[in-house]
């Protein structure tokens, strides 16, 4: 019996592992869809201990599927505590009828559920929601197989196995779902920091190439237009002597909003480095361009940075356009271009939009 539970087991370990890819670039329960679908995978896997389980009379079987639900929950919310719920529900009934067995493992799925979609919402670590979900787990399934299994002796044995198994289990399954969730966690943070600028949290260099490449590609491929902005801060070493280098930031995350607020929704904002920012323009044609670096650039003349309770502070940028083909048919040169643009706007009195015309 140990060896069958032990099986189960490593199912179970298995599963979390792989599941834990699928999981990676984002939390099971950020979103409806990712708790459903989460779901209905820890539902094919109480579904898949179902067919291993442990035939303790005619019909009472015995297996680790409640700990699918348990993981589900804890893991992925009520809604994926449901939806494996329900696919193992009907998975017990269709494999083996409906008998009092069957009936009595709906009503043990039913109120693990409920228990543990209560303990999830509890305002208490997850080792200790782990803890009491295990233990009203077994205290619901020794209830059940008390009620099934009328031999007292085979019943003390059933009950030994799968107690043992569960706080073994419990253990194992807690740290292998523990270590994948904050691997999985750190692995979305050093991806972040990879395409994310760490001030603004726009996109940095790295992004912004990667970005700008694909749009390169896509405006060749399908003959679209290609404009892009280059912004740069008036004096922004001048801030940074008169405030200090933490005004400098506030002005950088400030003015990062501001441009996003200031674009189009499917326009791409980055921070290239320093004071210099940029954005990318796909399908925009150069006179359309130039109305959103006007537009841009007013935007920045009349917002207020607020450095402090008591002071606030102006600033102004000067930005640099050029378009493909409008500019330059040259694609490849058009950021060489846009910058040539840029310090001819910083030459030329600063605060302005410079283009070809």
């Amino acid at each position: 019996m140990y060896a069958d539970l032990l099986i189960n087991l490593a199912f179970v370990i298995s599963f979390l592992s792989i599941t834990g890819q699928l999981f990676r670039n984002q939390p099971m329960n950020t979103t409806y869809k990712g708790q459903f679908l989460g779901g209905v995978l820890f539902g094919l896997l109480g579904i898949t201990l179902i067919f291993f389980s442990i035939k303790v009379t005619d019909t009472t079987i015995m297996d680790l599927r409640n700990f699918a639900v348990i993981i589900a929950i804890l893991y992925g919310g009520w809604v994926s505590g449901v939806t494996a719920g329900i696919m193992i529900i009907i998975a017990r009934i269709f494999i083996n009828g409906v008998n009092i067995s069957s009936i009595t493992a709906v009503i043990t799925i039913i109120l693990l559920v409920m228990v543990c979609s209560y303990i999830s919402r509890l305002n208490i670590t997850i080792v200790k929601k782990f803890i009491y979900s295990i233990a009203s787990n077994i205290i619901i399934v020794f209830s059940a197989f008390t009620f099934l299994v009328k031999d007292t002796e085979k019943l003390m044995t059933v009950l030994t196995y799968y107690g043992a198994i569960s706080l073994f289990g419990g253990v194992i399954m807690f740290y292998i779902s523990e270590y994948v969730a904050r691997s999985n966690e750190n692995y979305r943070f050093l991806k972040e920091s990879a395409e994310r600028d760490f001030l603004t949290g726009l996109n940095n260099v790295r992004q912004f190439d990667a970005i700008w490449n694909t749009h390169v590609q896509n405006a060749i491929d399908r003959e679209e237009r290609l404009s892009i902005l280059l912004i740069d801060i008036d004096h922004f070493k001048h801030i940074n002597d008169t405030y200090g280098h933490p005004v400098g930031d506030i002005v950088l995350k400030e003015l990062g909003k501001v441009l996003i607020q200031s674009t189009r929704s499917f326009d791409t904002v980055s921070r290239n480095g320093g004071e210099e920012f940029s954005i990318i323009l796909p399908d925009c044609p150069n006179s359309q361009a130039r109305d959103i670096a006007e537009r841009v650039r007013k935007a920045v003349e009349k917002h207020t940075f607020n450095v402090s309770s008591s002071q606030s502070i102006t600033i102004t940028v000067s930005i640099g356009v050029a378009t493909y083909p409008d500019t330059d048919r040259d694609i490849n040169s058009l950021i060489e271009q846009a910058d040539e643009y840029l310090y001819k706007a910083k030459r030329t009195g600063r605060n302005k939009v410079c283009s070809a015309d």
